[in-house]
């Protein structure tokens, strides 16, 4: 089984390096590597380069945002199971491509799974931690997602149900999670191991506030889907991201 993993990056100098070698670095050999960067001005395609010999596919072009260029890496994917991990962000440890491929394999009727996260300061810090349960739409009524880097899904499930959105500002995963985990009757199967860091300052992390005064997007989601939100969704949402929002808050006032 061959899994596509993409990357996005822009203007990522700082902390791309580490994400590169996350998974260039996995023990998994039918692994397929896509970098997509949004034709970088700082150093970032200068540090790409340097692990090119380990990179499937490598684009830099201008696109039109974070989705565009996912939507690009799953267009150039060749693997029968595709997922993401955005710049500043790390796979969990070196054989957790294989724990996903085990997965797929002991579960072949699966279209997709997902696991745990934590976020993490760039000295390692935990902050939170993310761990699933398993897969119920009804937890999806009550505001519950998954990590979006957590998930990987067969390729083929992009193919029949659609790609990213690029009109929804950062509401781009939700909606997709939405159409494809709620409106379709999906095999979705939960791995109870950690997947991914996410970084705190990341391109994952760096907007919990835009995230947090964006939740009534997520409304807009449902209906495009033609489902009315349940009436409770924003105020669910909004408590279930209290915990990393304090987190956040209180990062800022100790200047760390």
């Amino acid at each position: 089984m061959k899994i596509s993993v993409i990357t996005i990056s822009f203007n990522n100098e700082e902390d791309i390096s580490s994400t590169l070698e996350s998974v260039i670095n996995q023990t998994y050999d039918n692994l397929e590597y896509i970098v997509i960067d949004g034709k970088s001005t700082d150093g970032t395609i200068d540090i790409i380069e340097k692990y090119i010999d380990k990179i499937d596919v490598f684009v830099s072009e201008p696109d039109k945002g974070m989705y565009d260029a996912i939507n690009k890496g799953i267009e150039a994917a060749t693997g029968d199971v595709v997922g993401l991990i955005h710049a500043g962000d790390r796979l969990y440890e070196k054989d957790t491509i294989s724990k996903i491929a085990q997965h797929f394999q002991q579960n072949p009727a699966i279209d997709g799974m997902y696991g745990n996260s934590k976020i993490v300061t760039k000295a390692g810090e935990v902050r939170m931690v993310n761990i699933g349960k398993e897969f119920s739409k009804k937890r999806i009524k009550a505001g519950w997602m998954p990590s979006h880097q957590s998930i990987y899904l067969k390729k083929n499930v992009f193919e029949k149900y659609g790609y990213y959105r690029n009109d929804l500002g950062g509401a781009g995963d939700y909606e997709l999670f939405i159409r494809f985990f709620y409106c379709q009757e999906l095999n979705i199967k939960y791995l109870d191991e950690f997947i991914i860091y996410f970084t705190l300052g990341g391109n994952s992390t760096r907007s919990i506030w835009s995230k947090l005064k964006s939740q009534k997007v997520h409304r807009k989601c449902w209906r495009l889907n033609g489902i009315n939100p349940p009436t409770t969704l924003v105020i669910n949402k909004i408590f279930r991201k209290l915990p990393m929002v304090f987190k956040a808050f209180r990062r800022q006032l100790n200047g760390s």
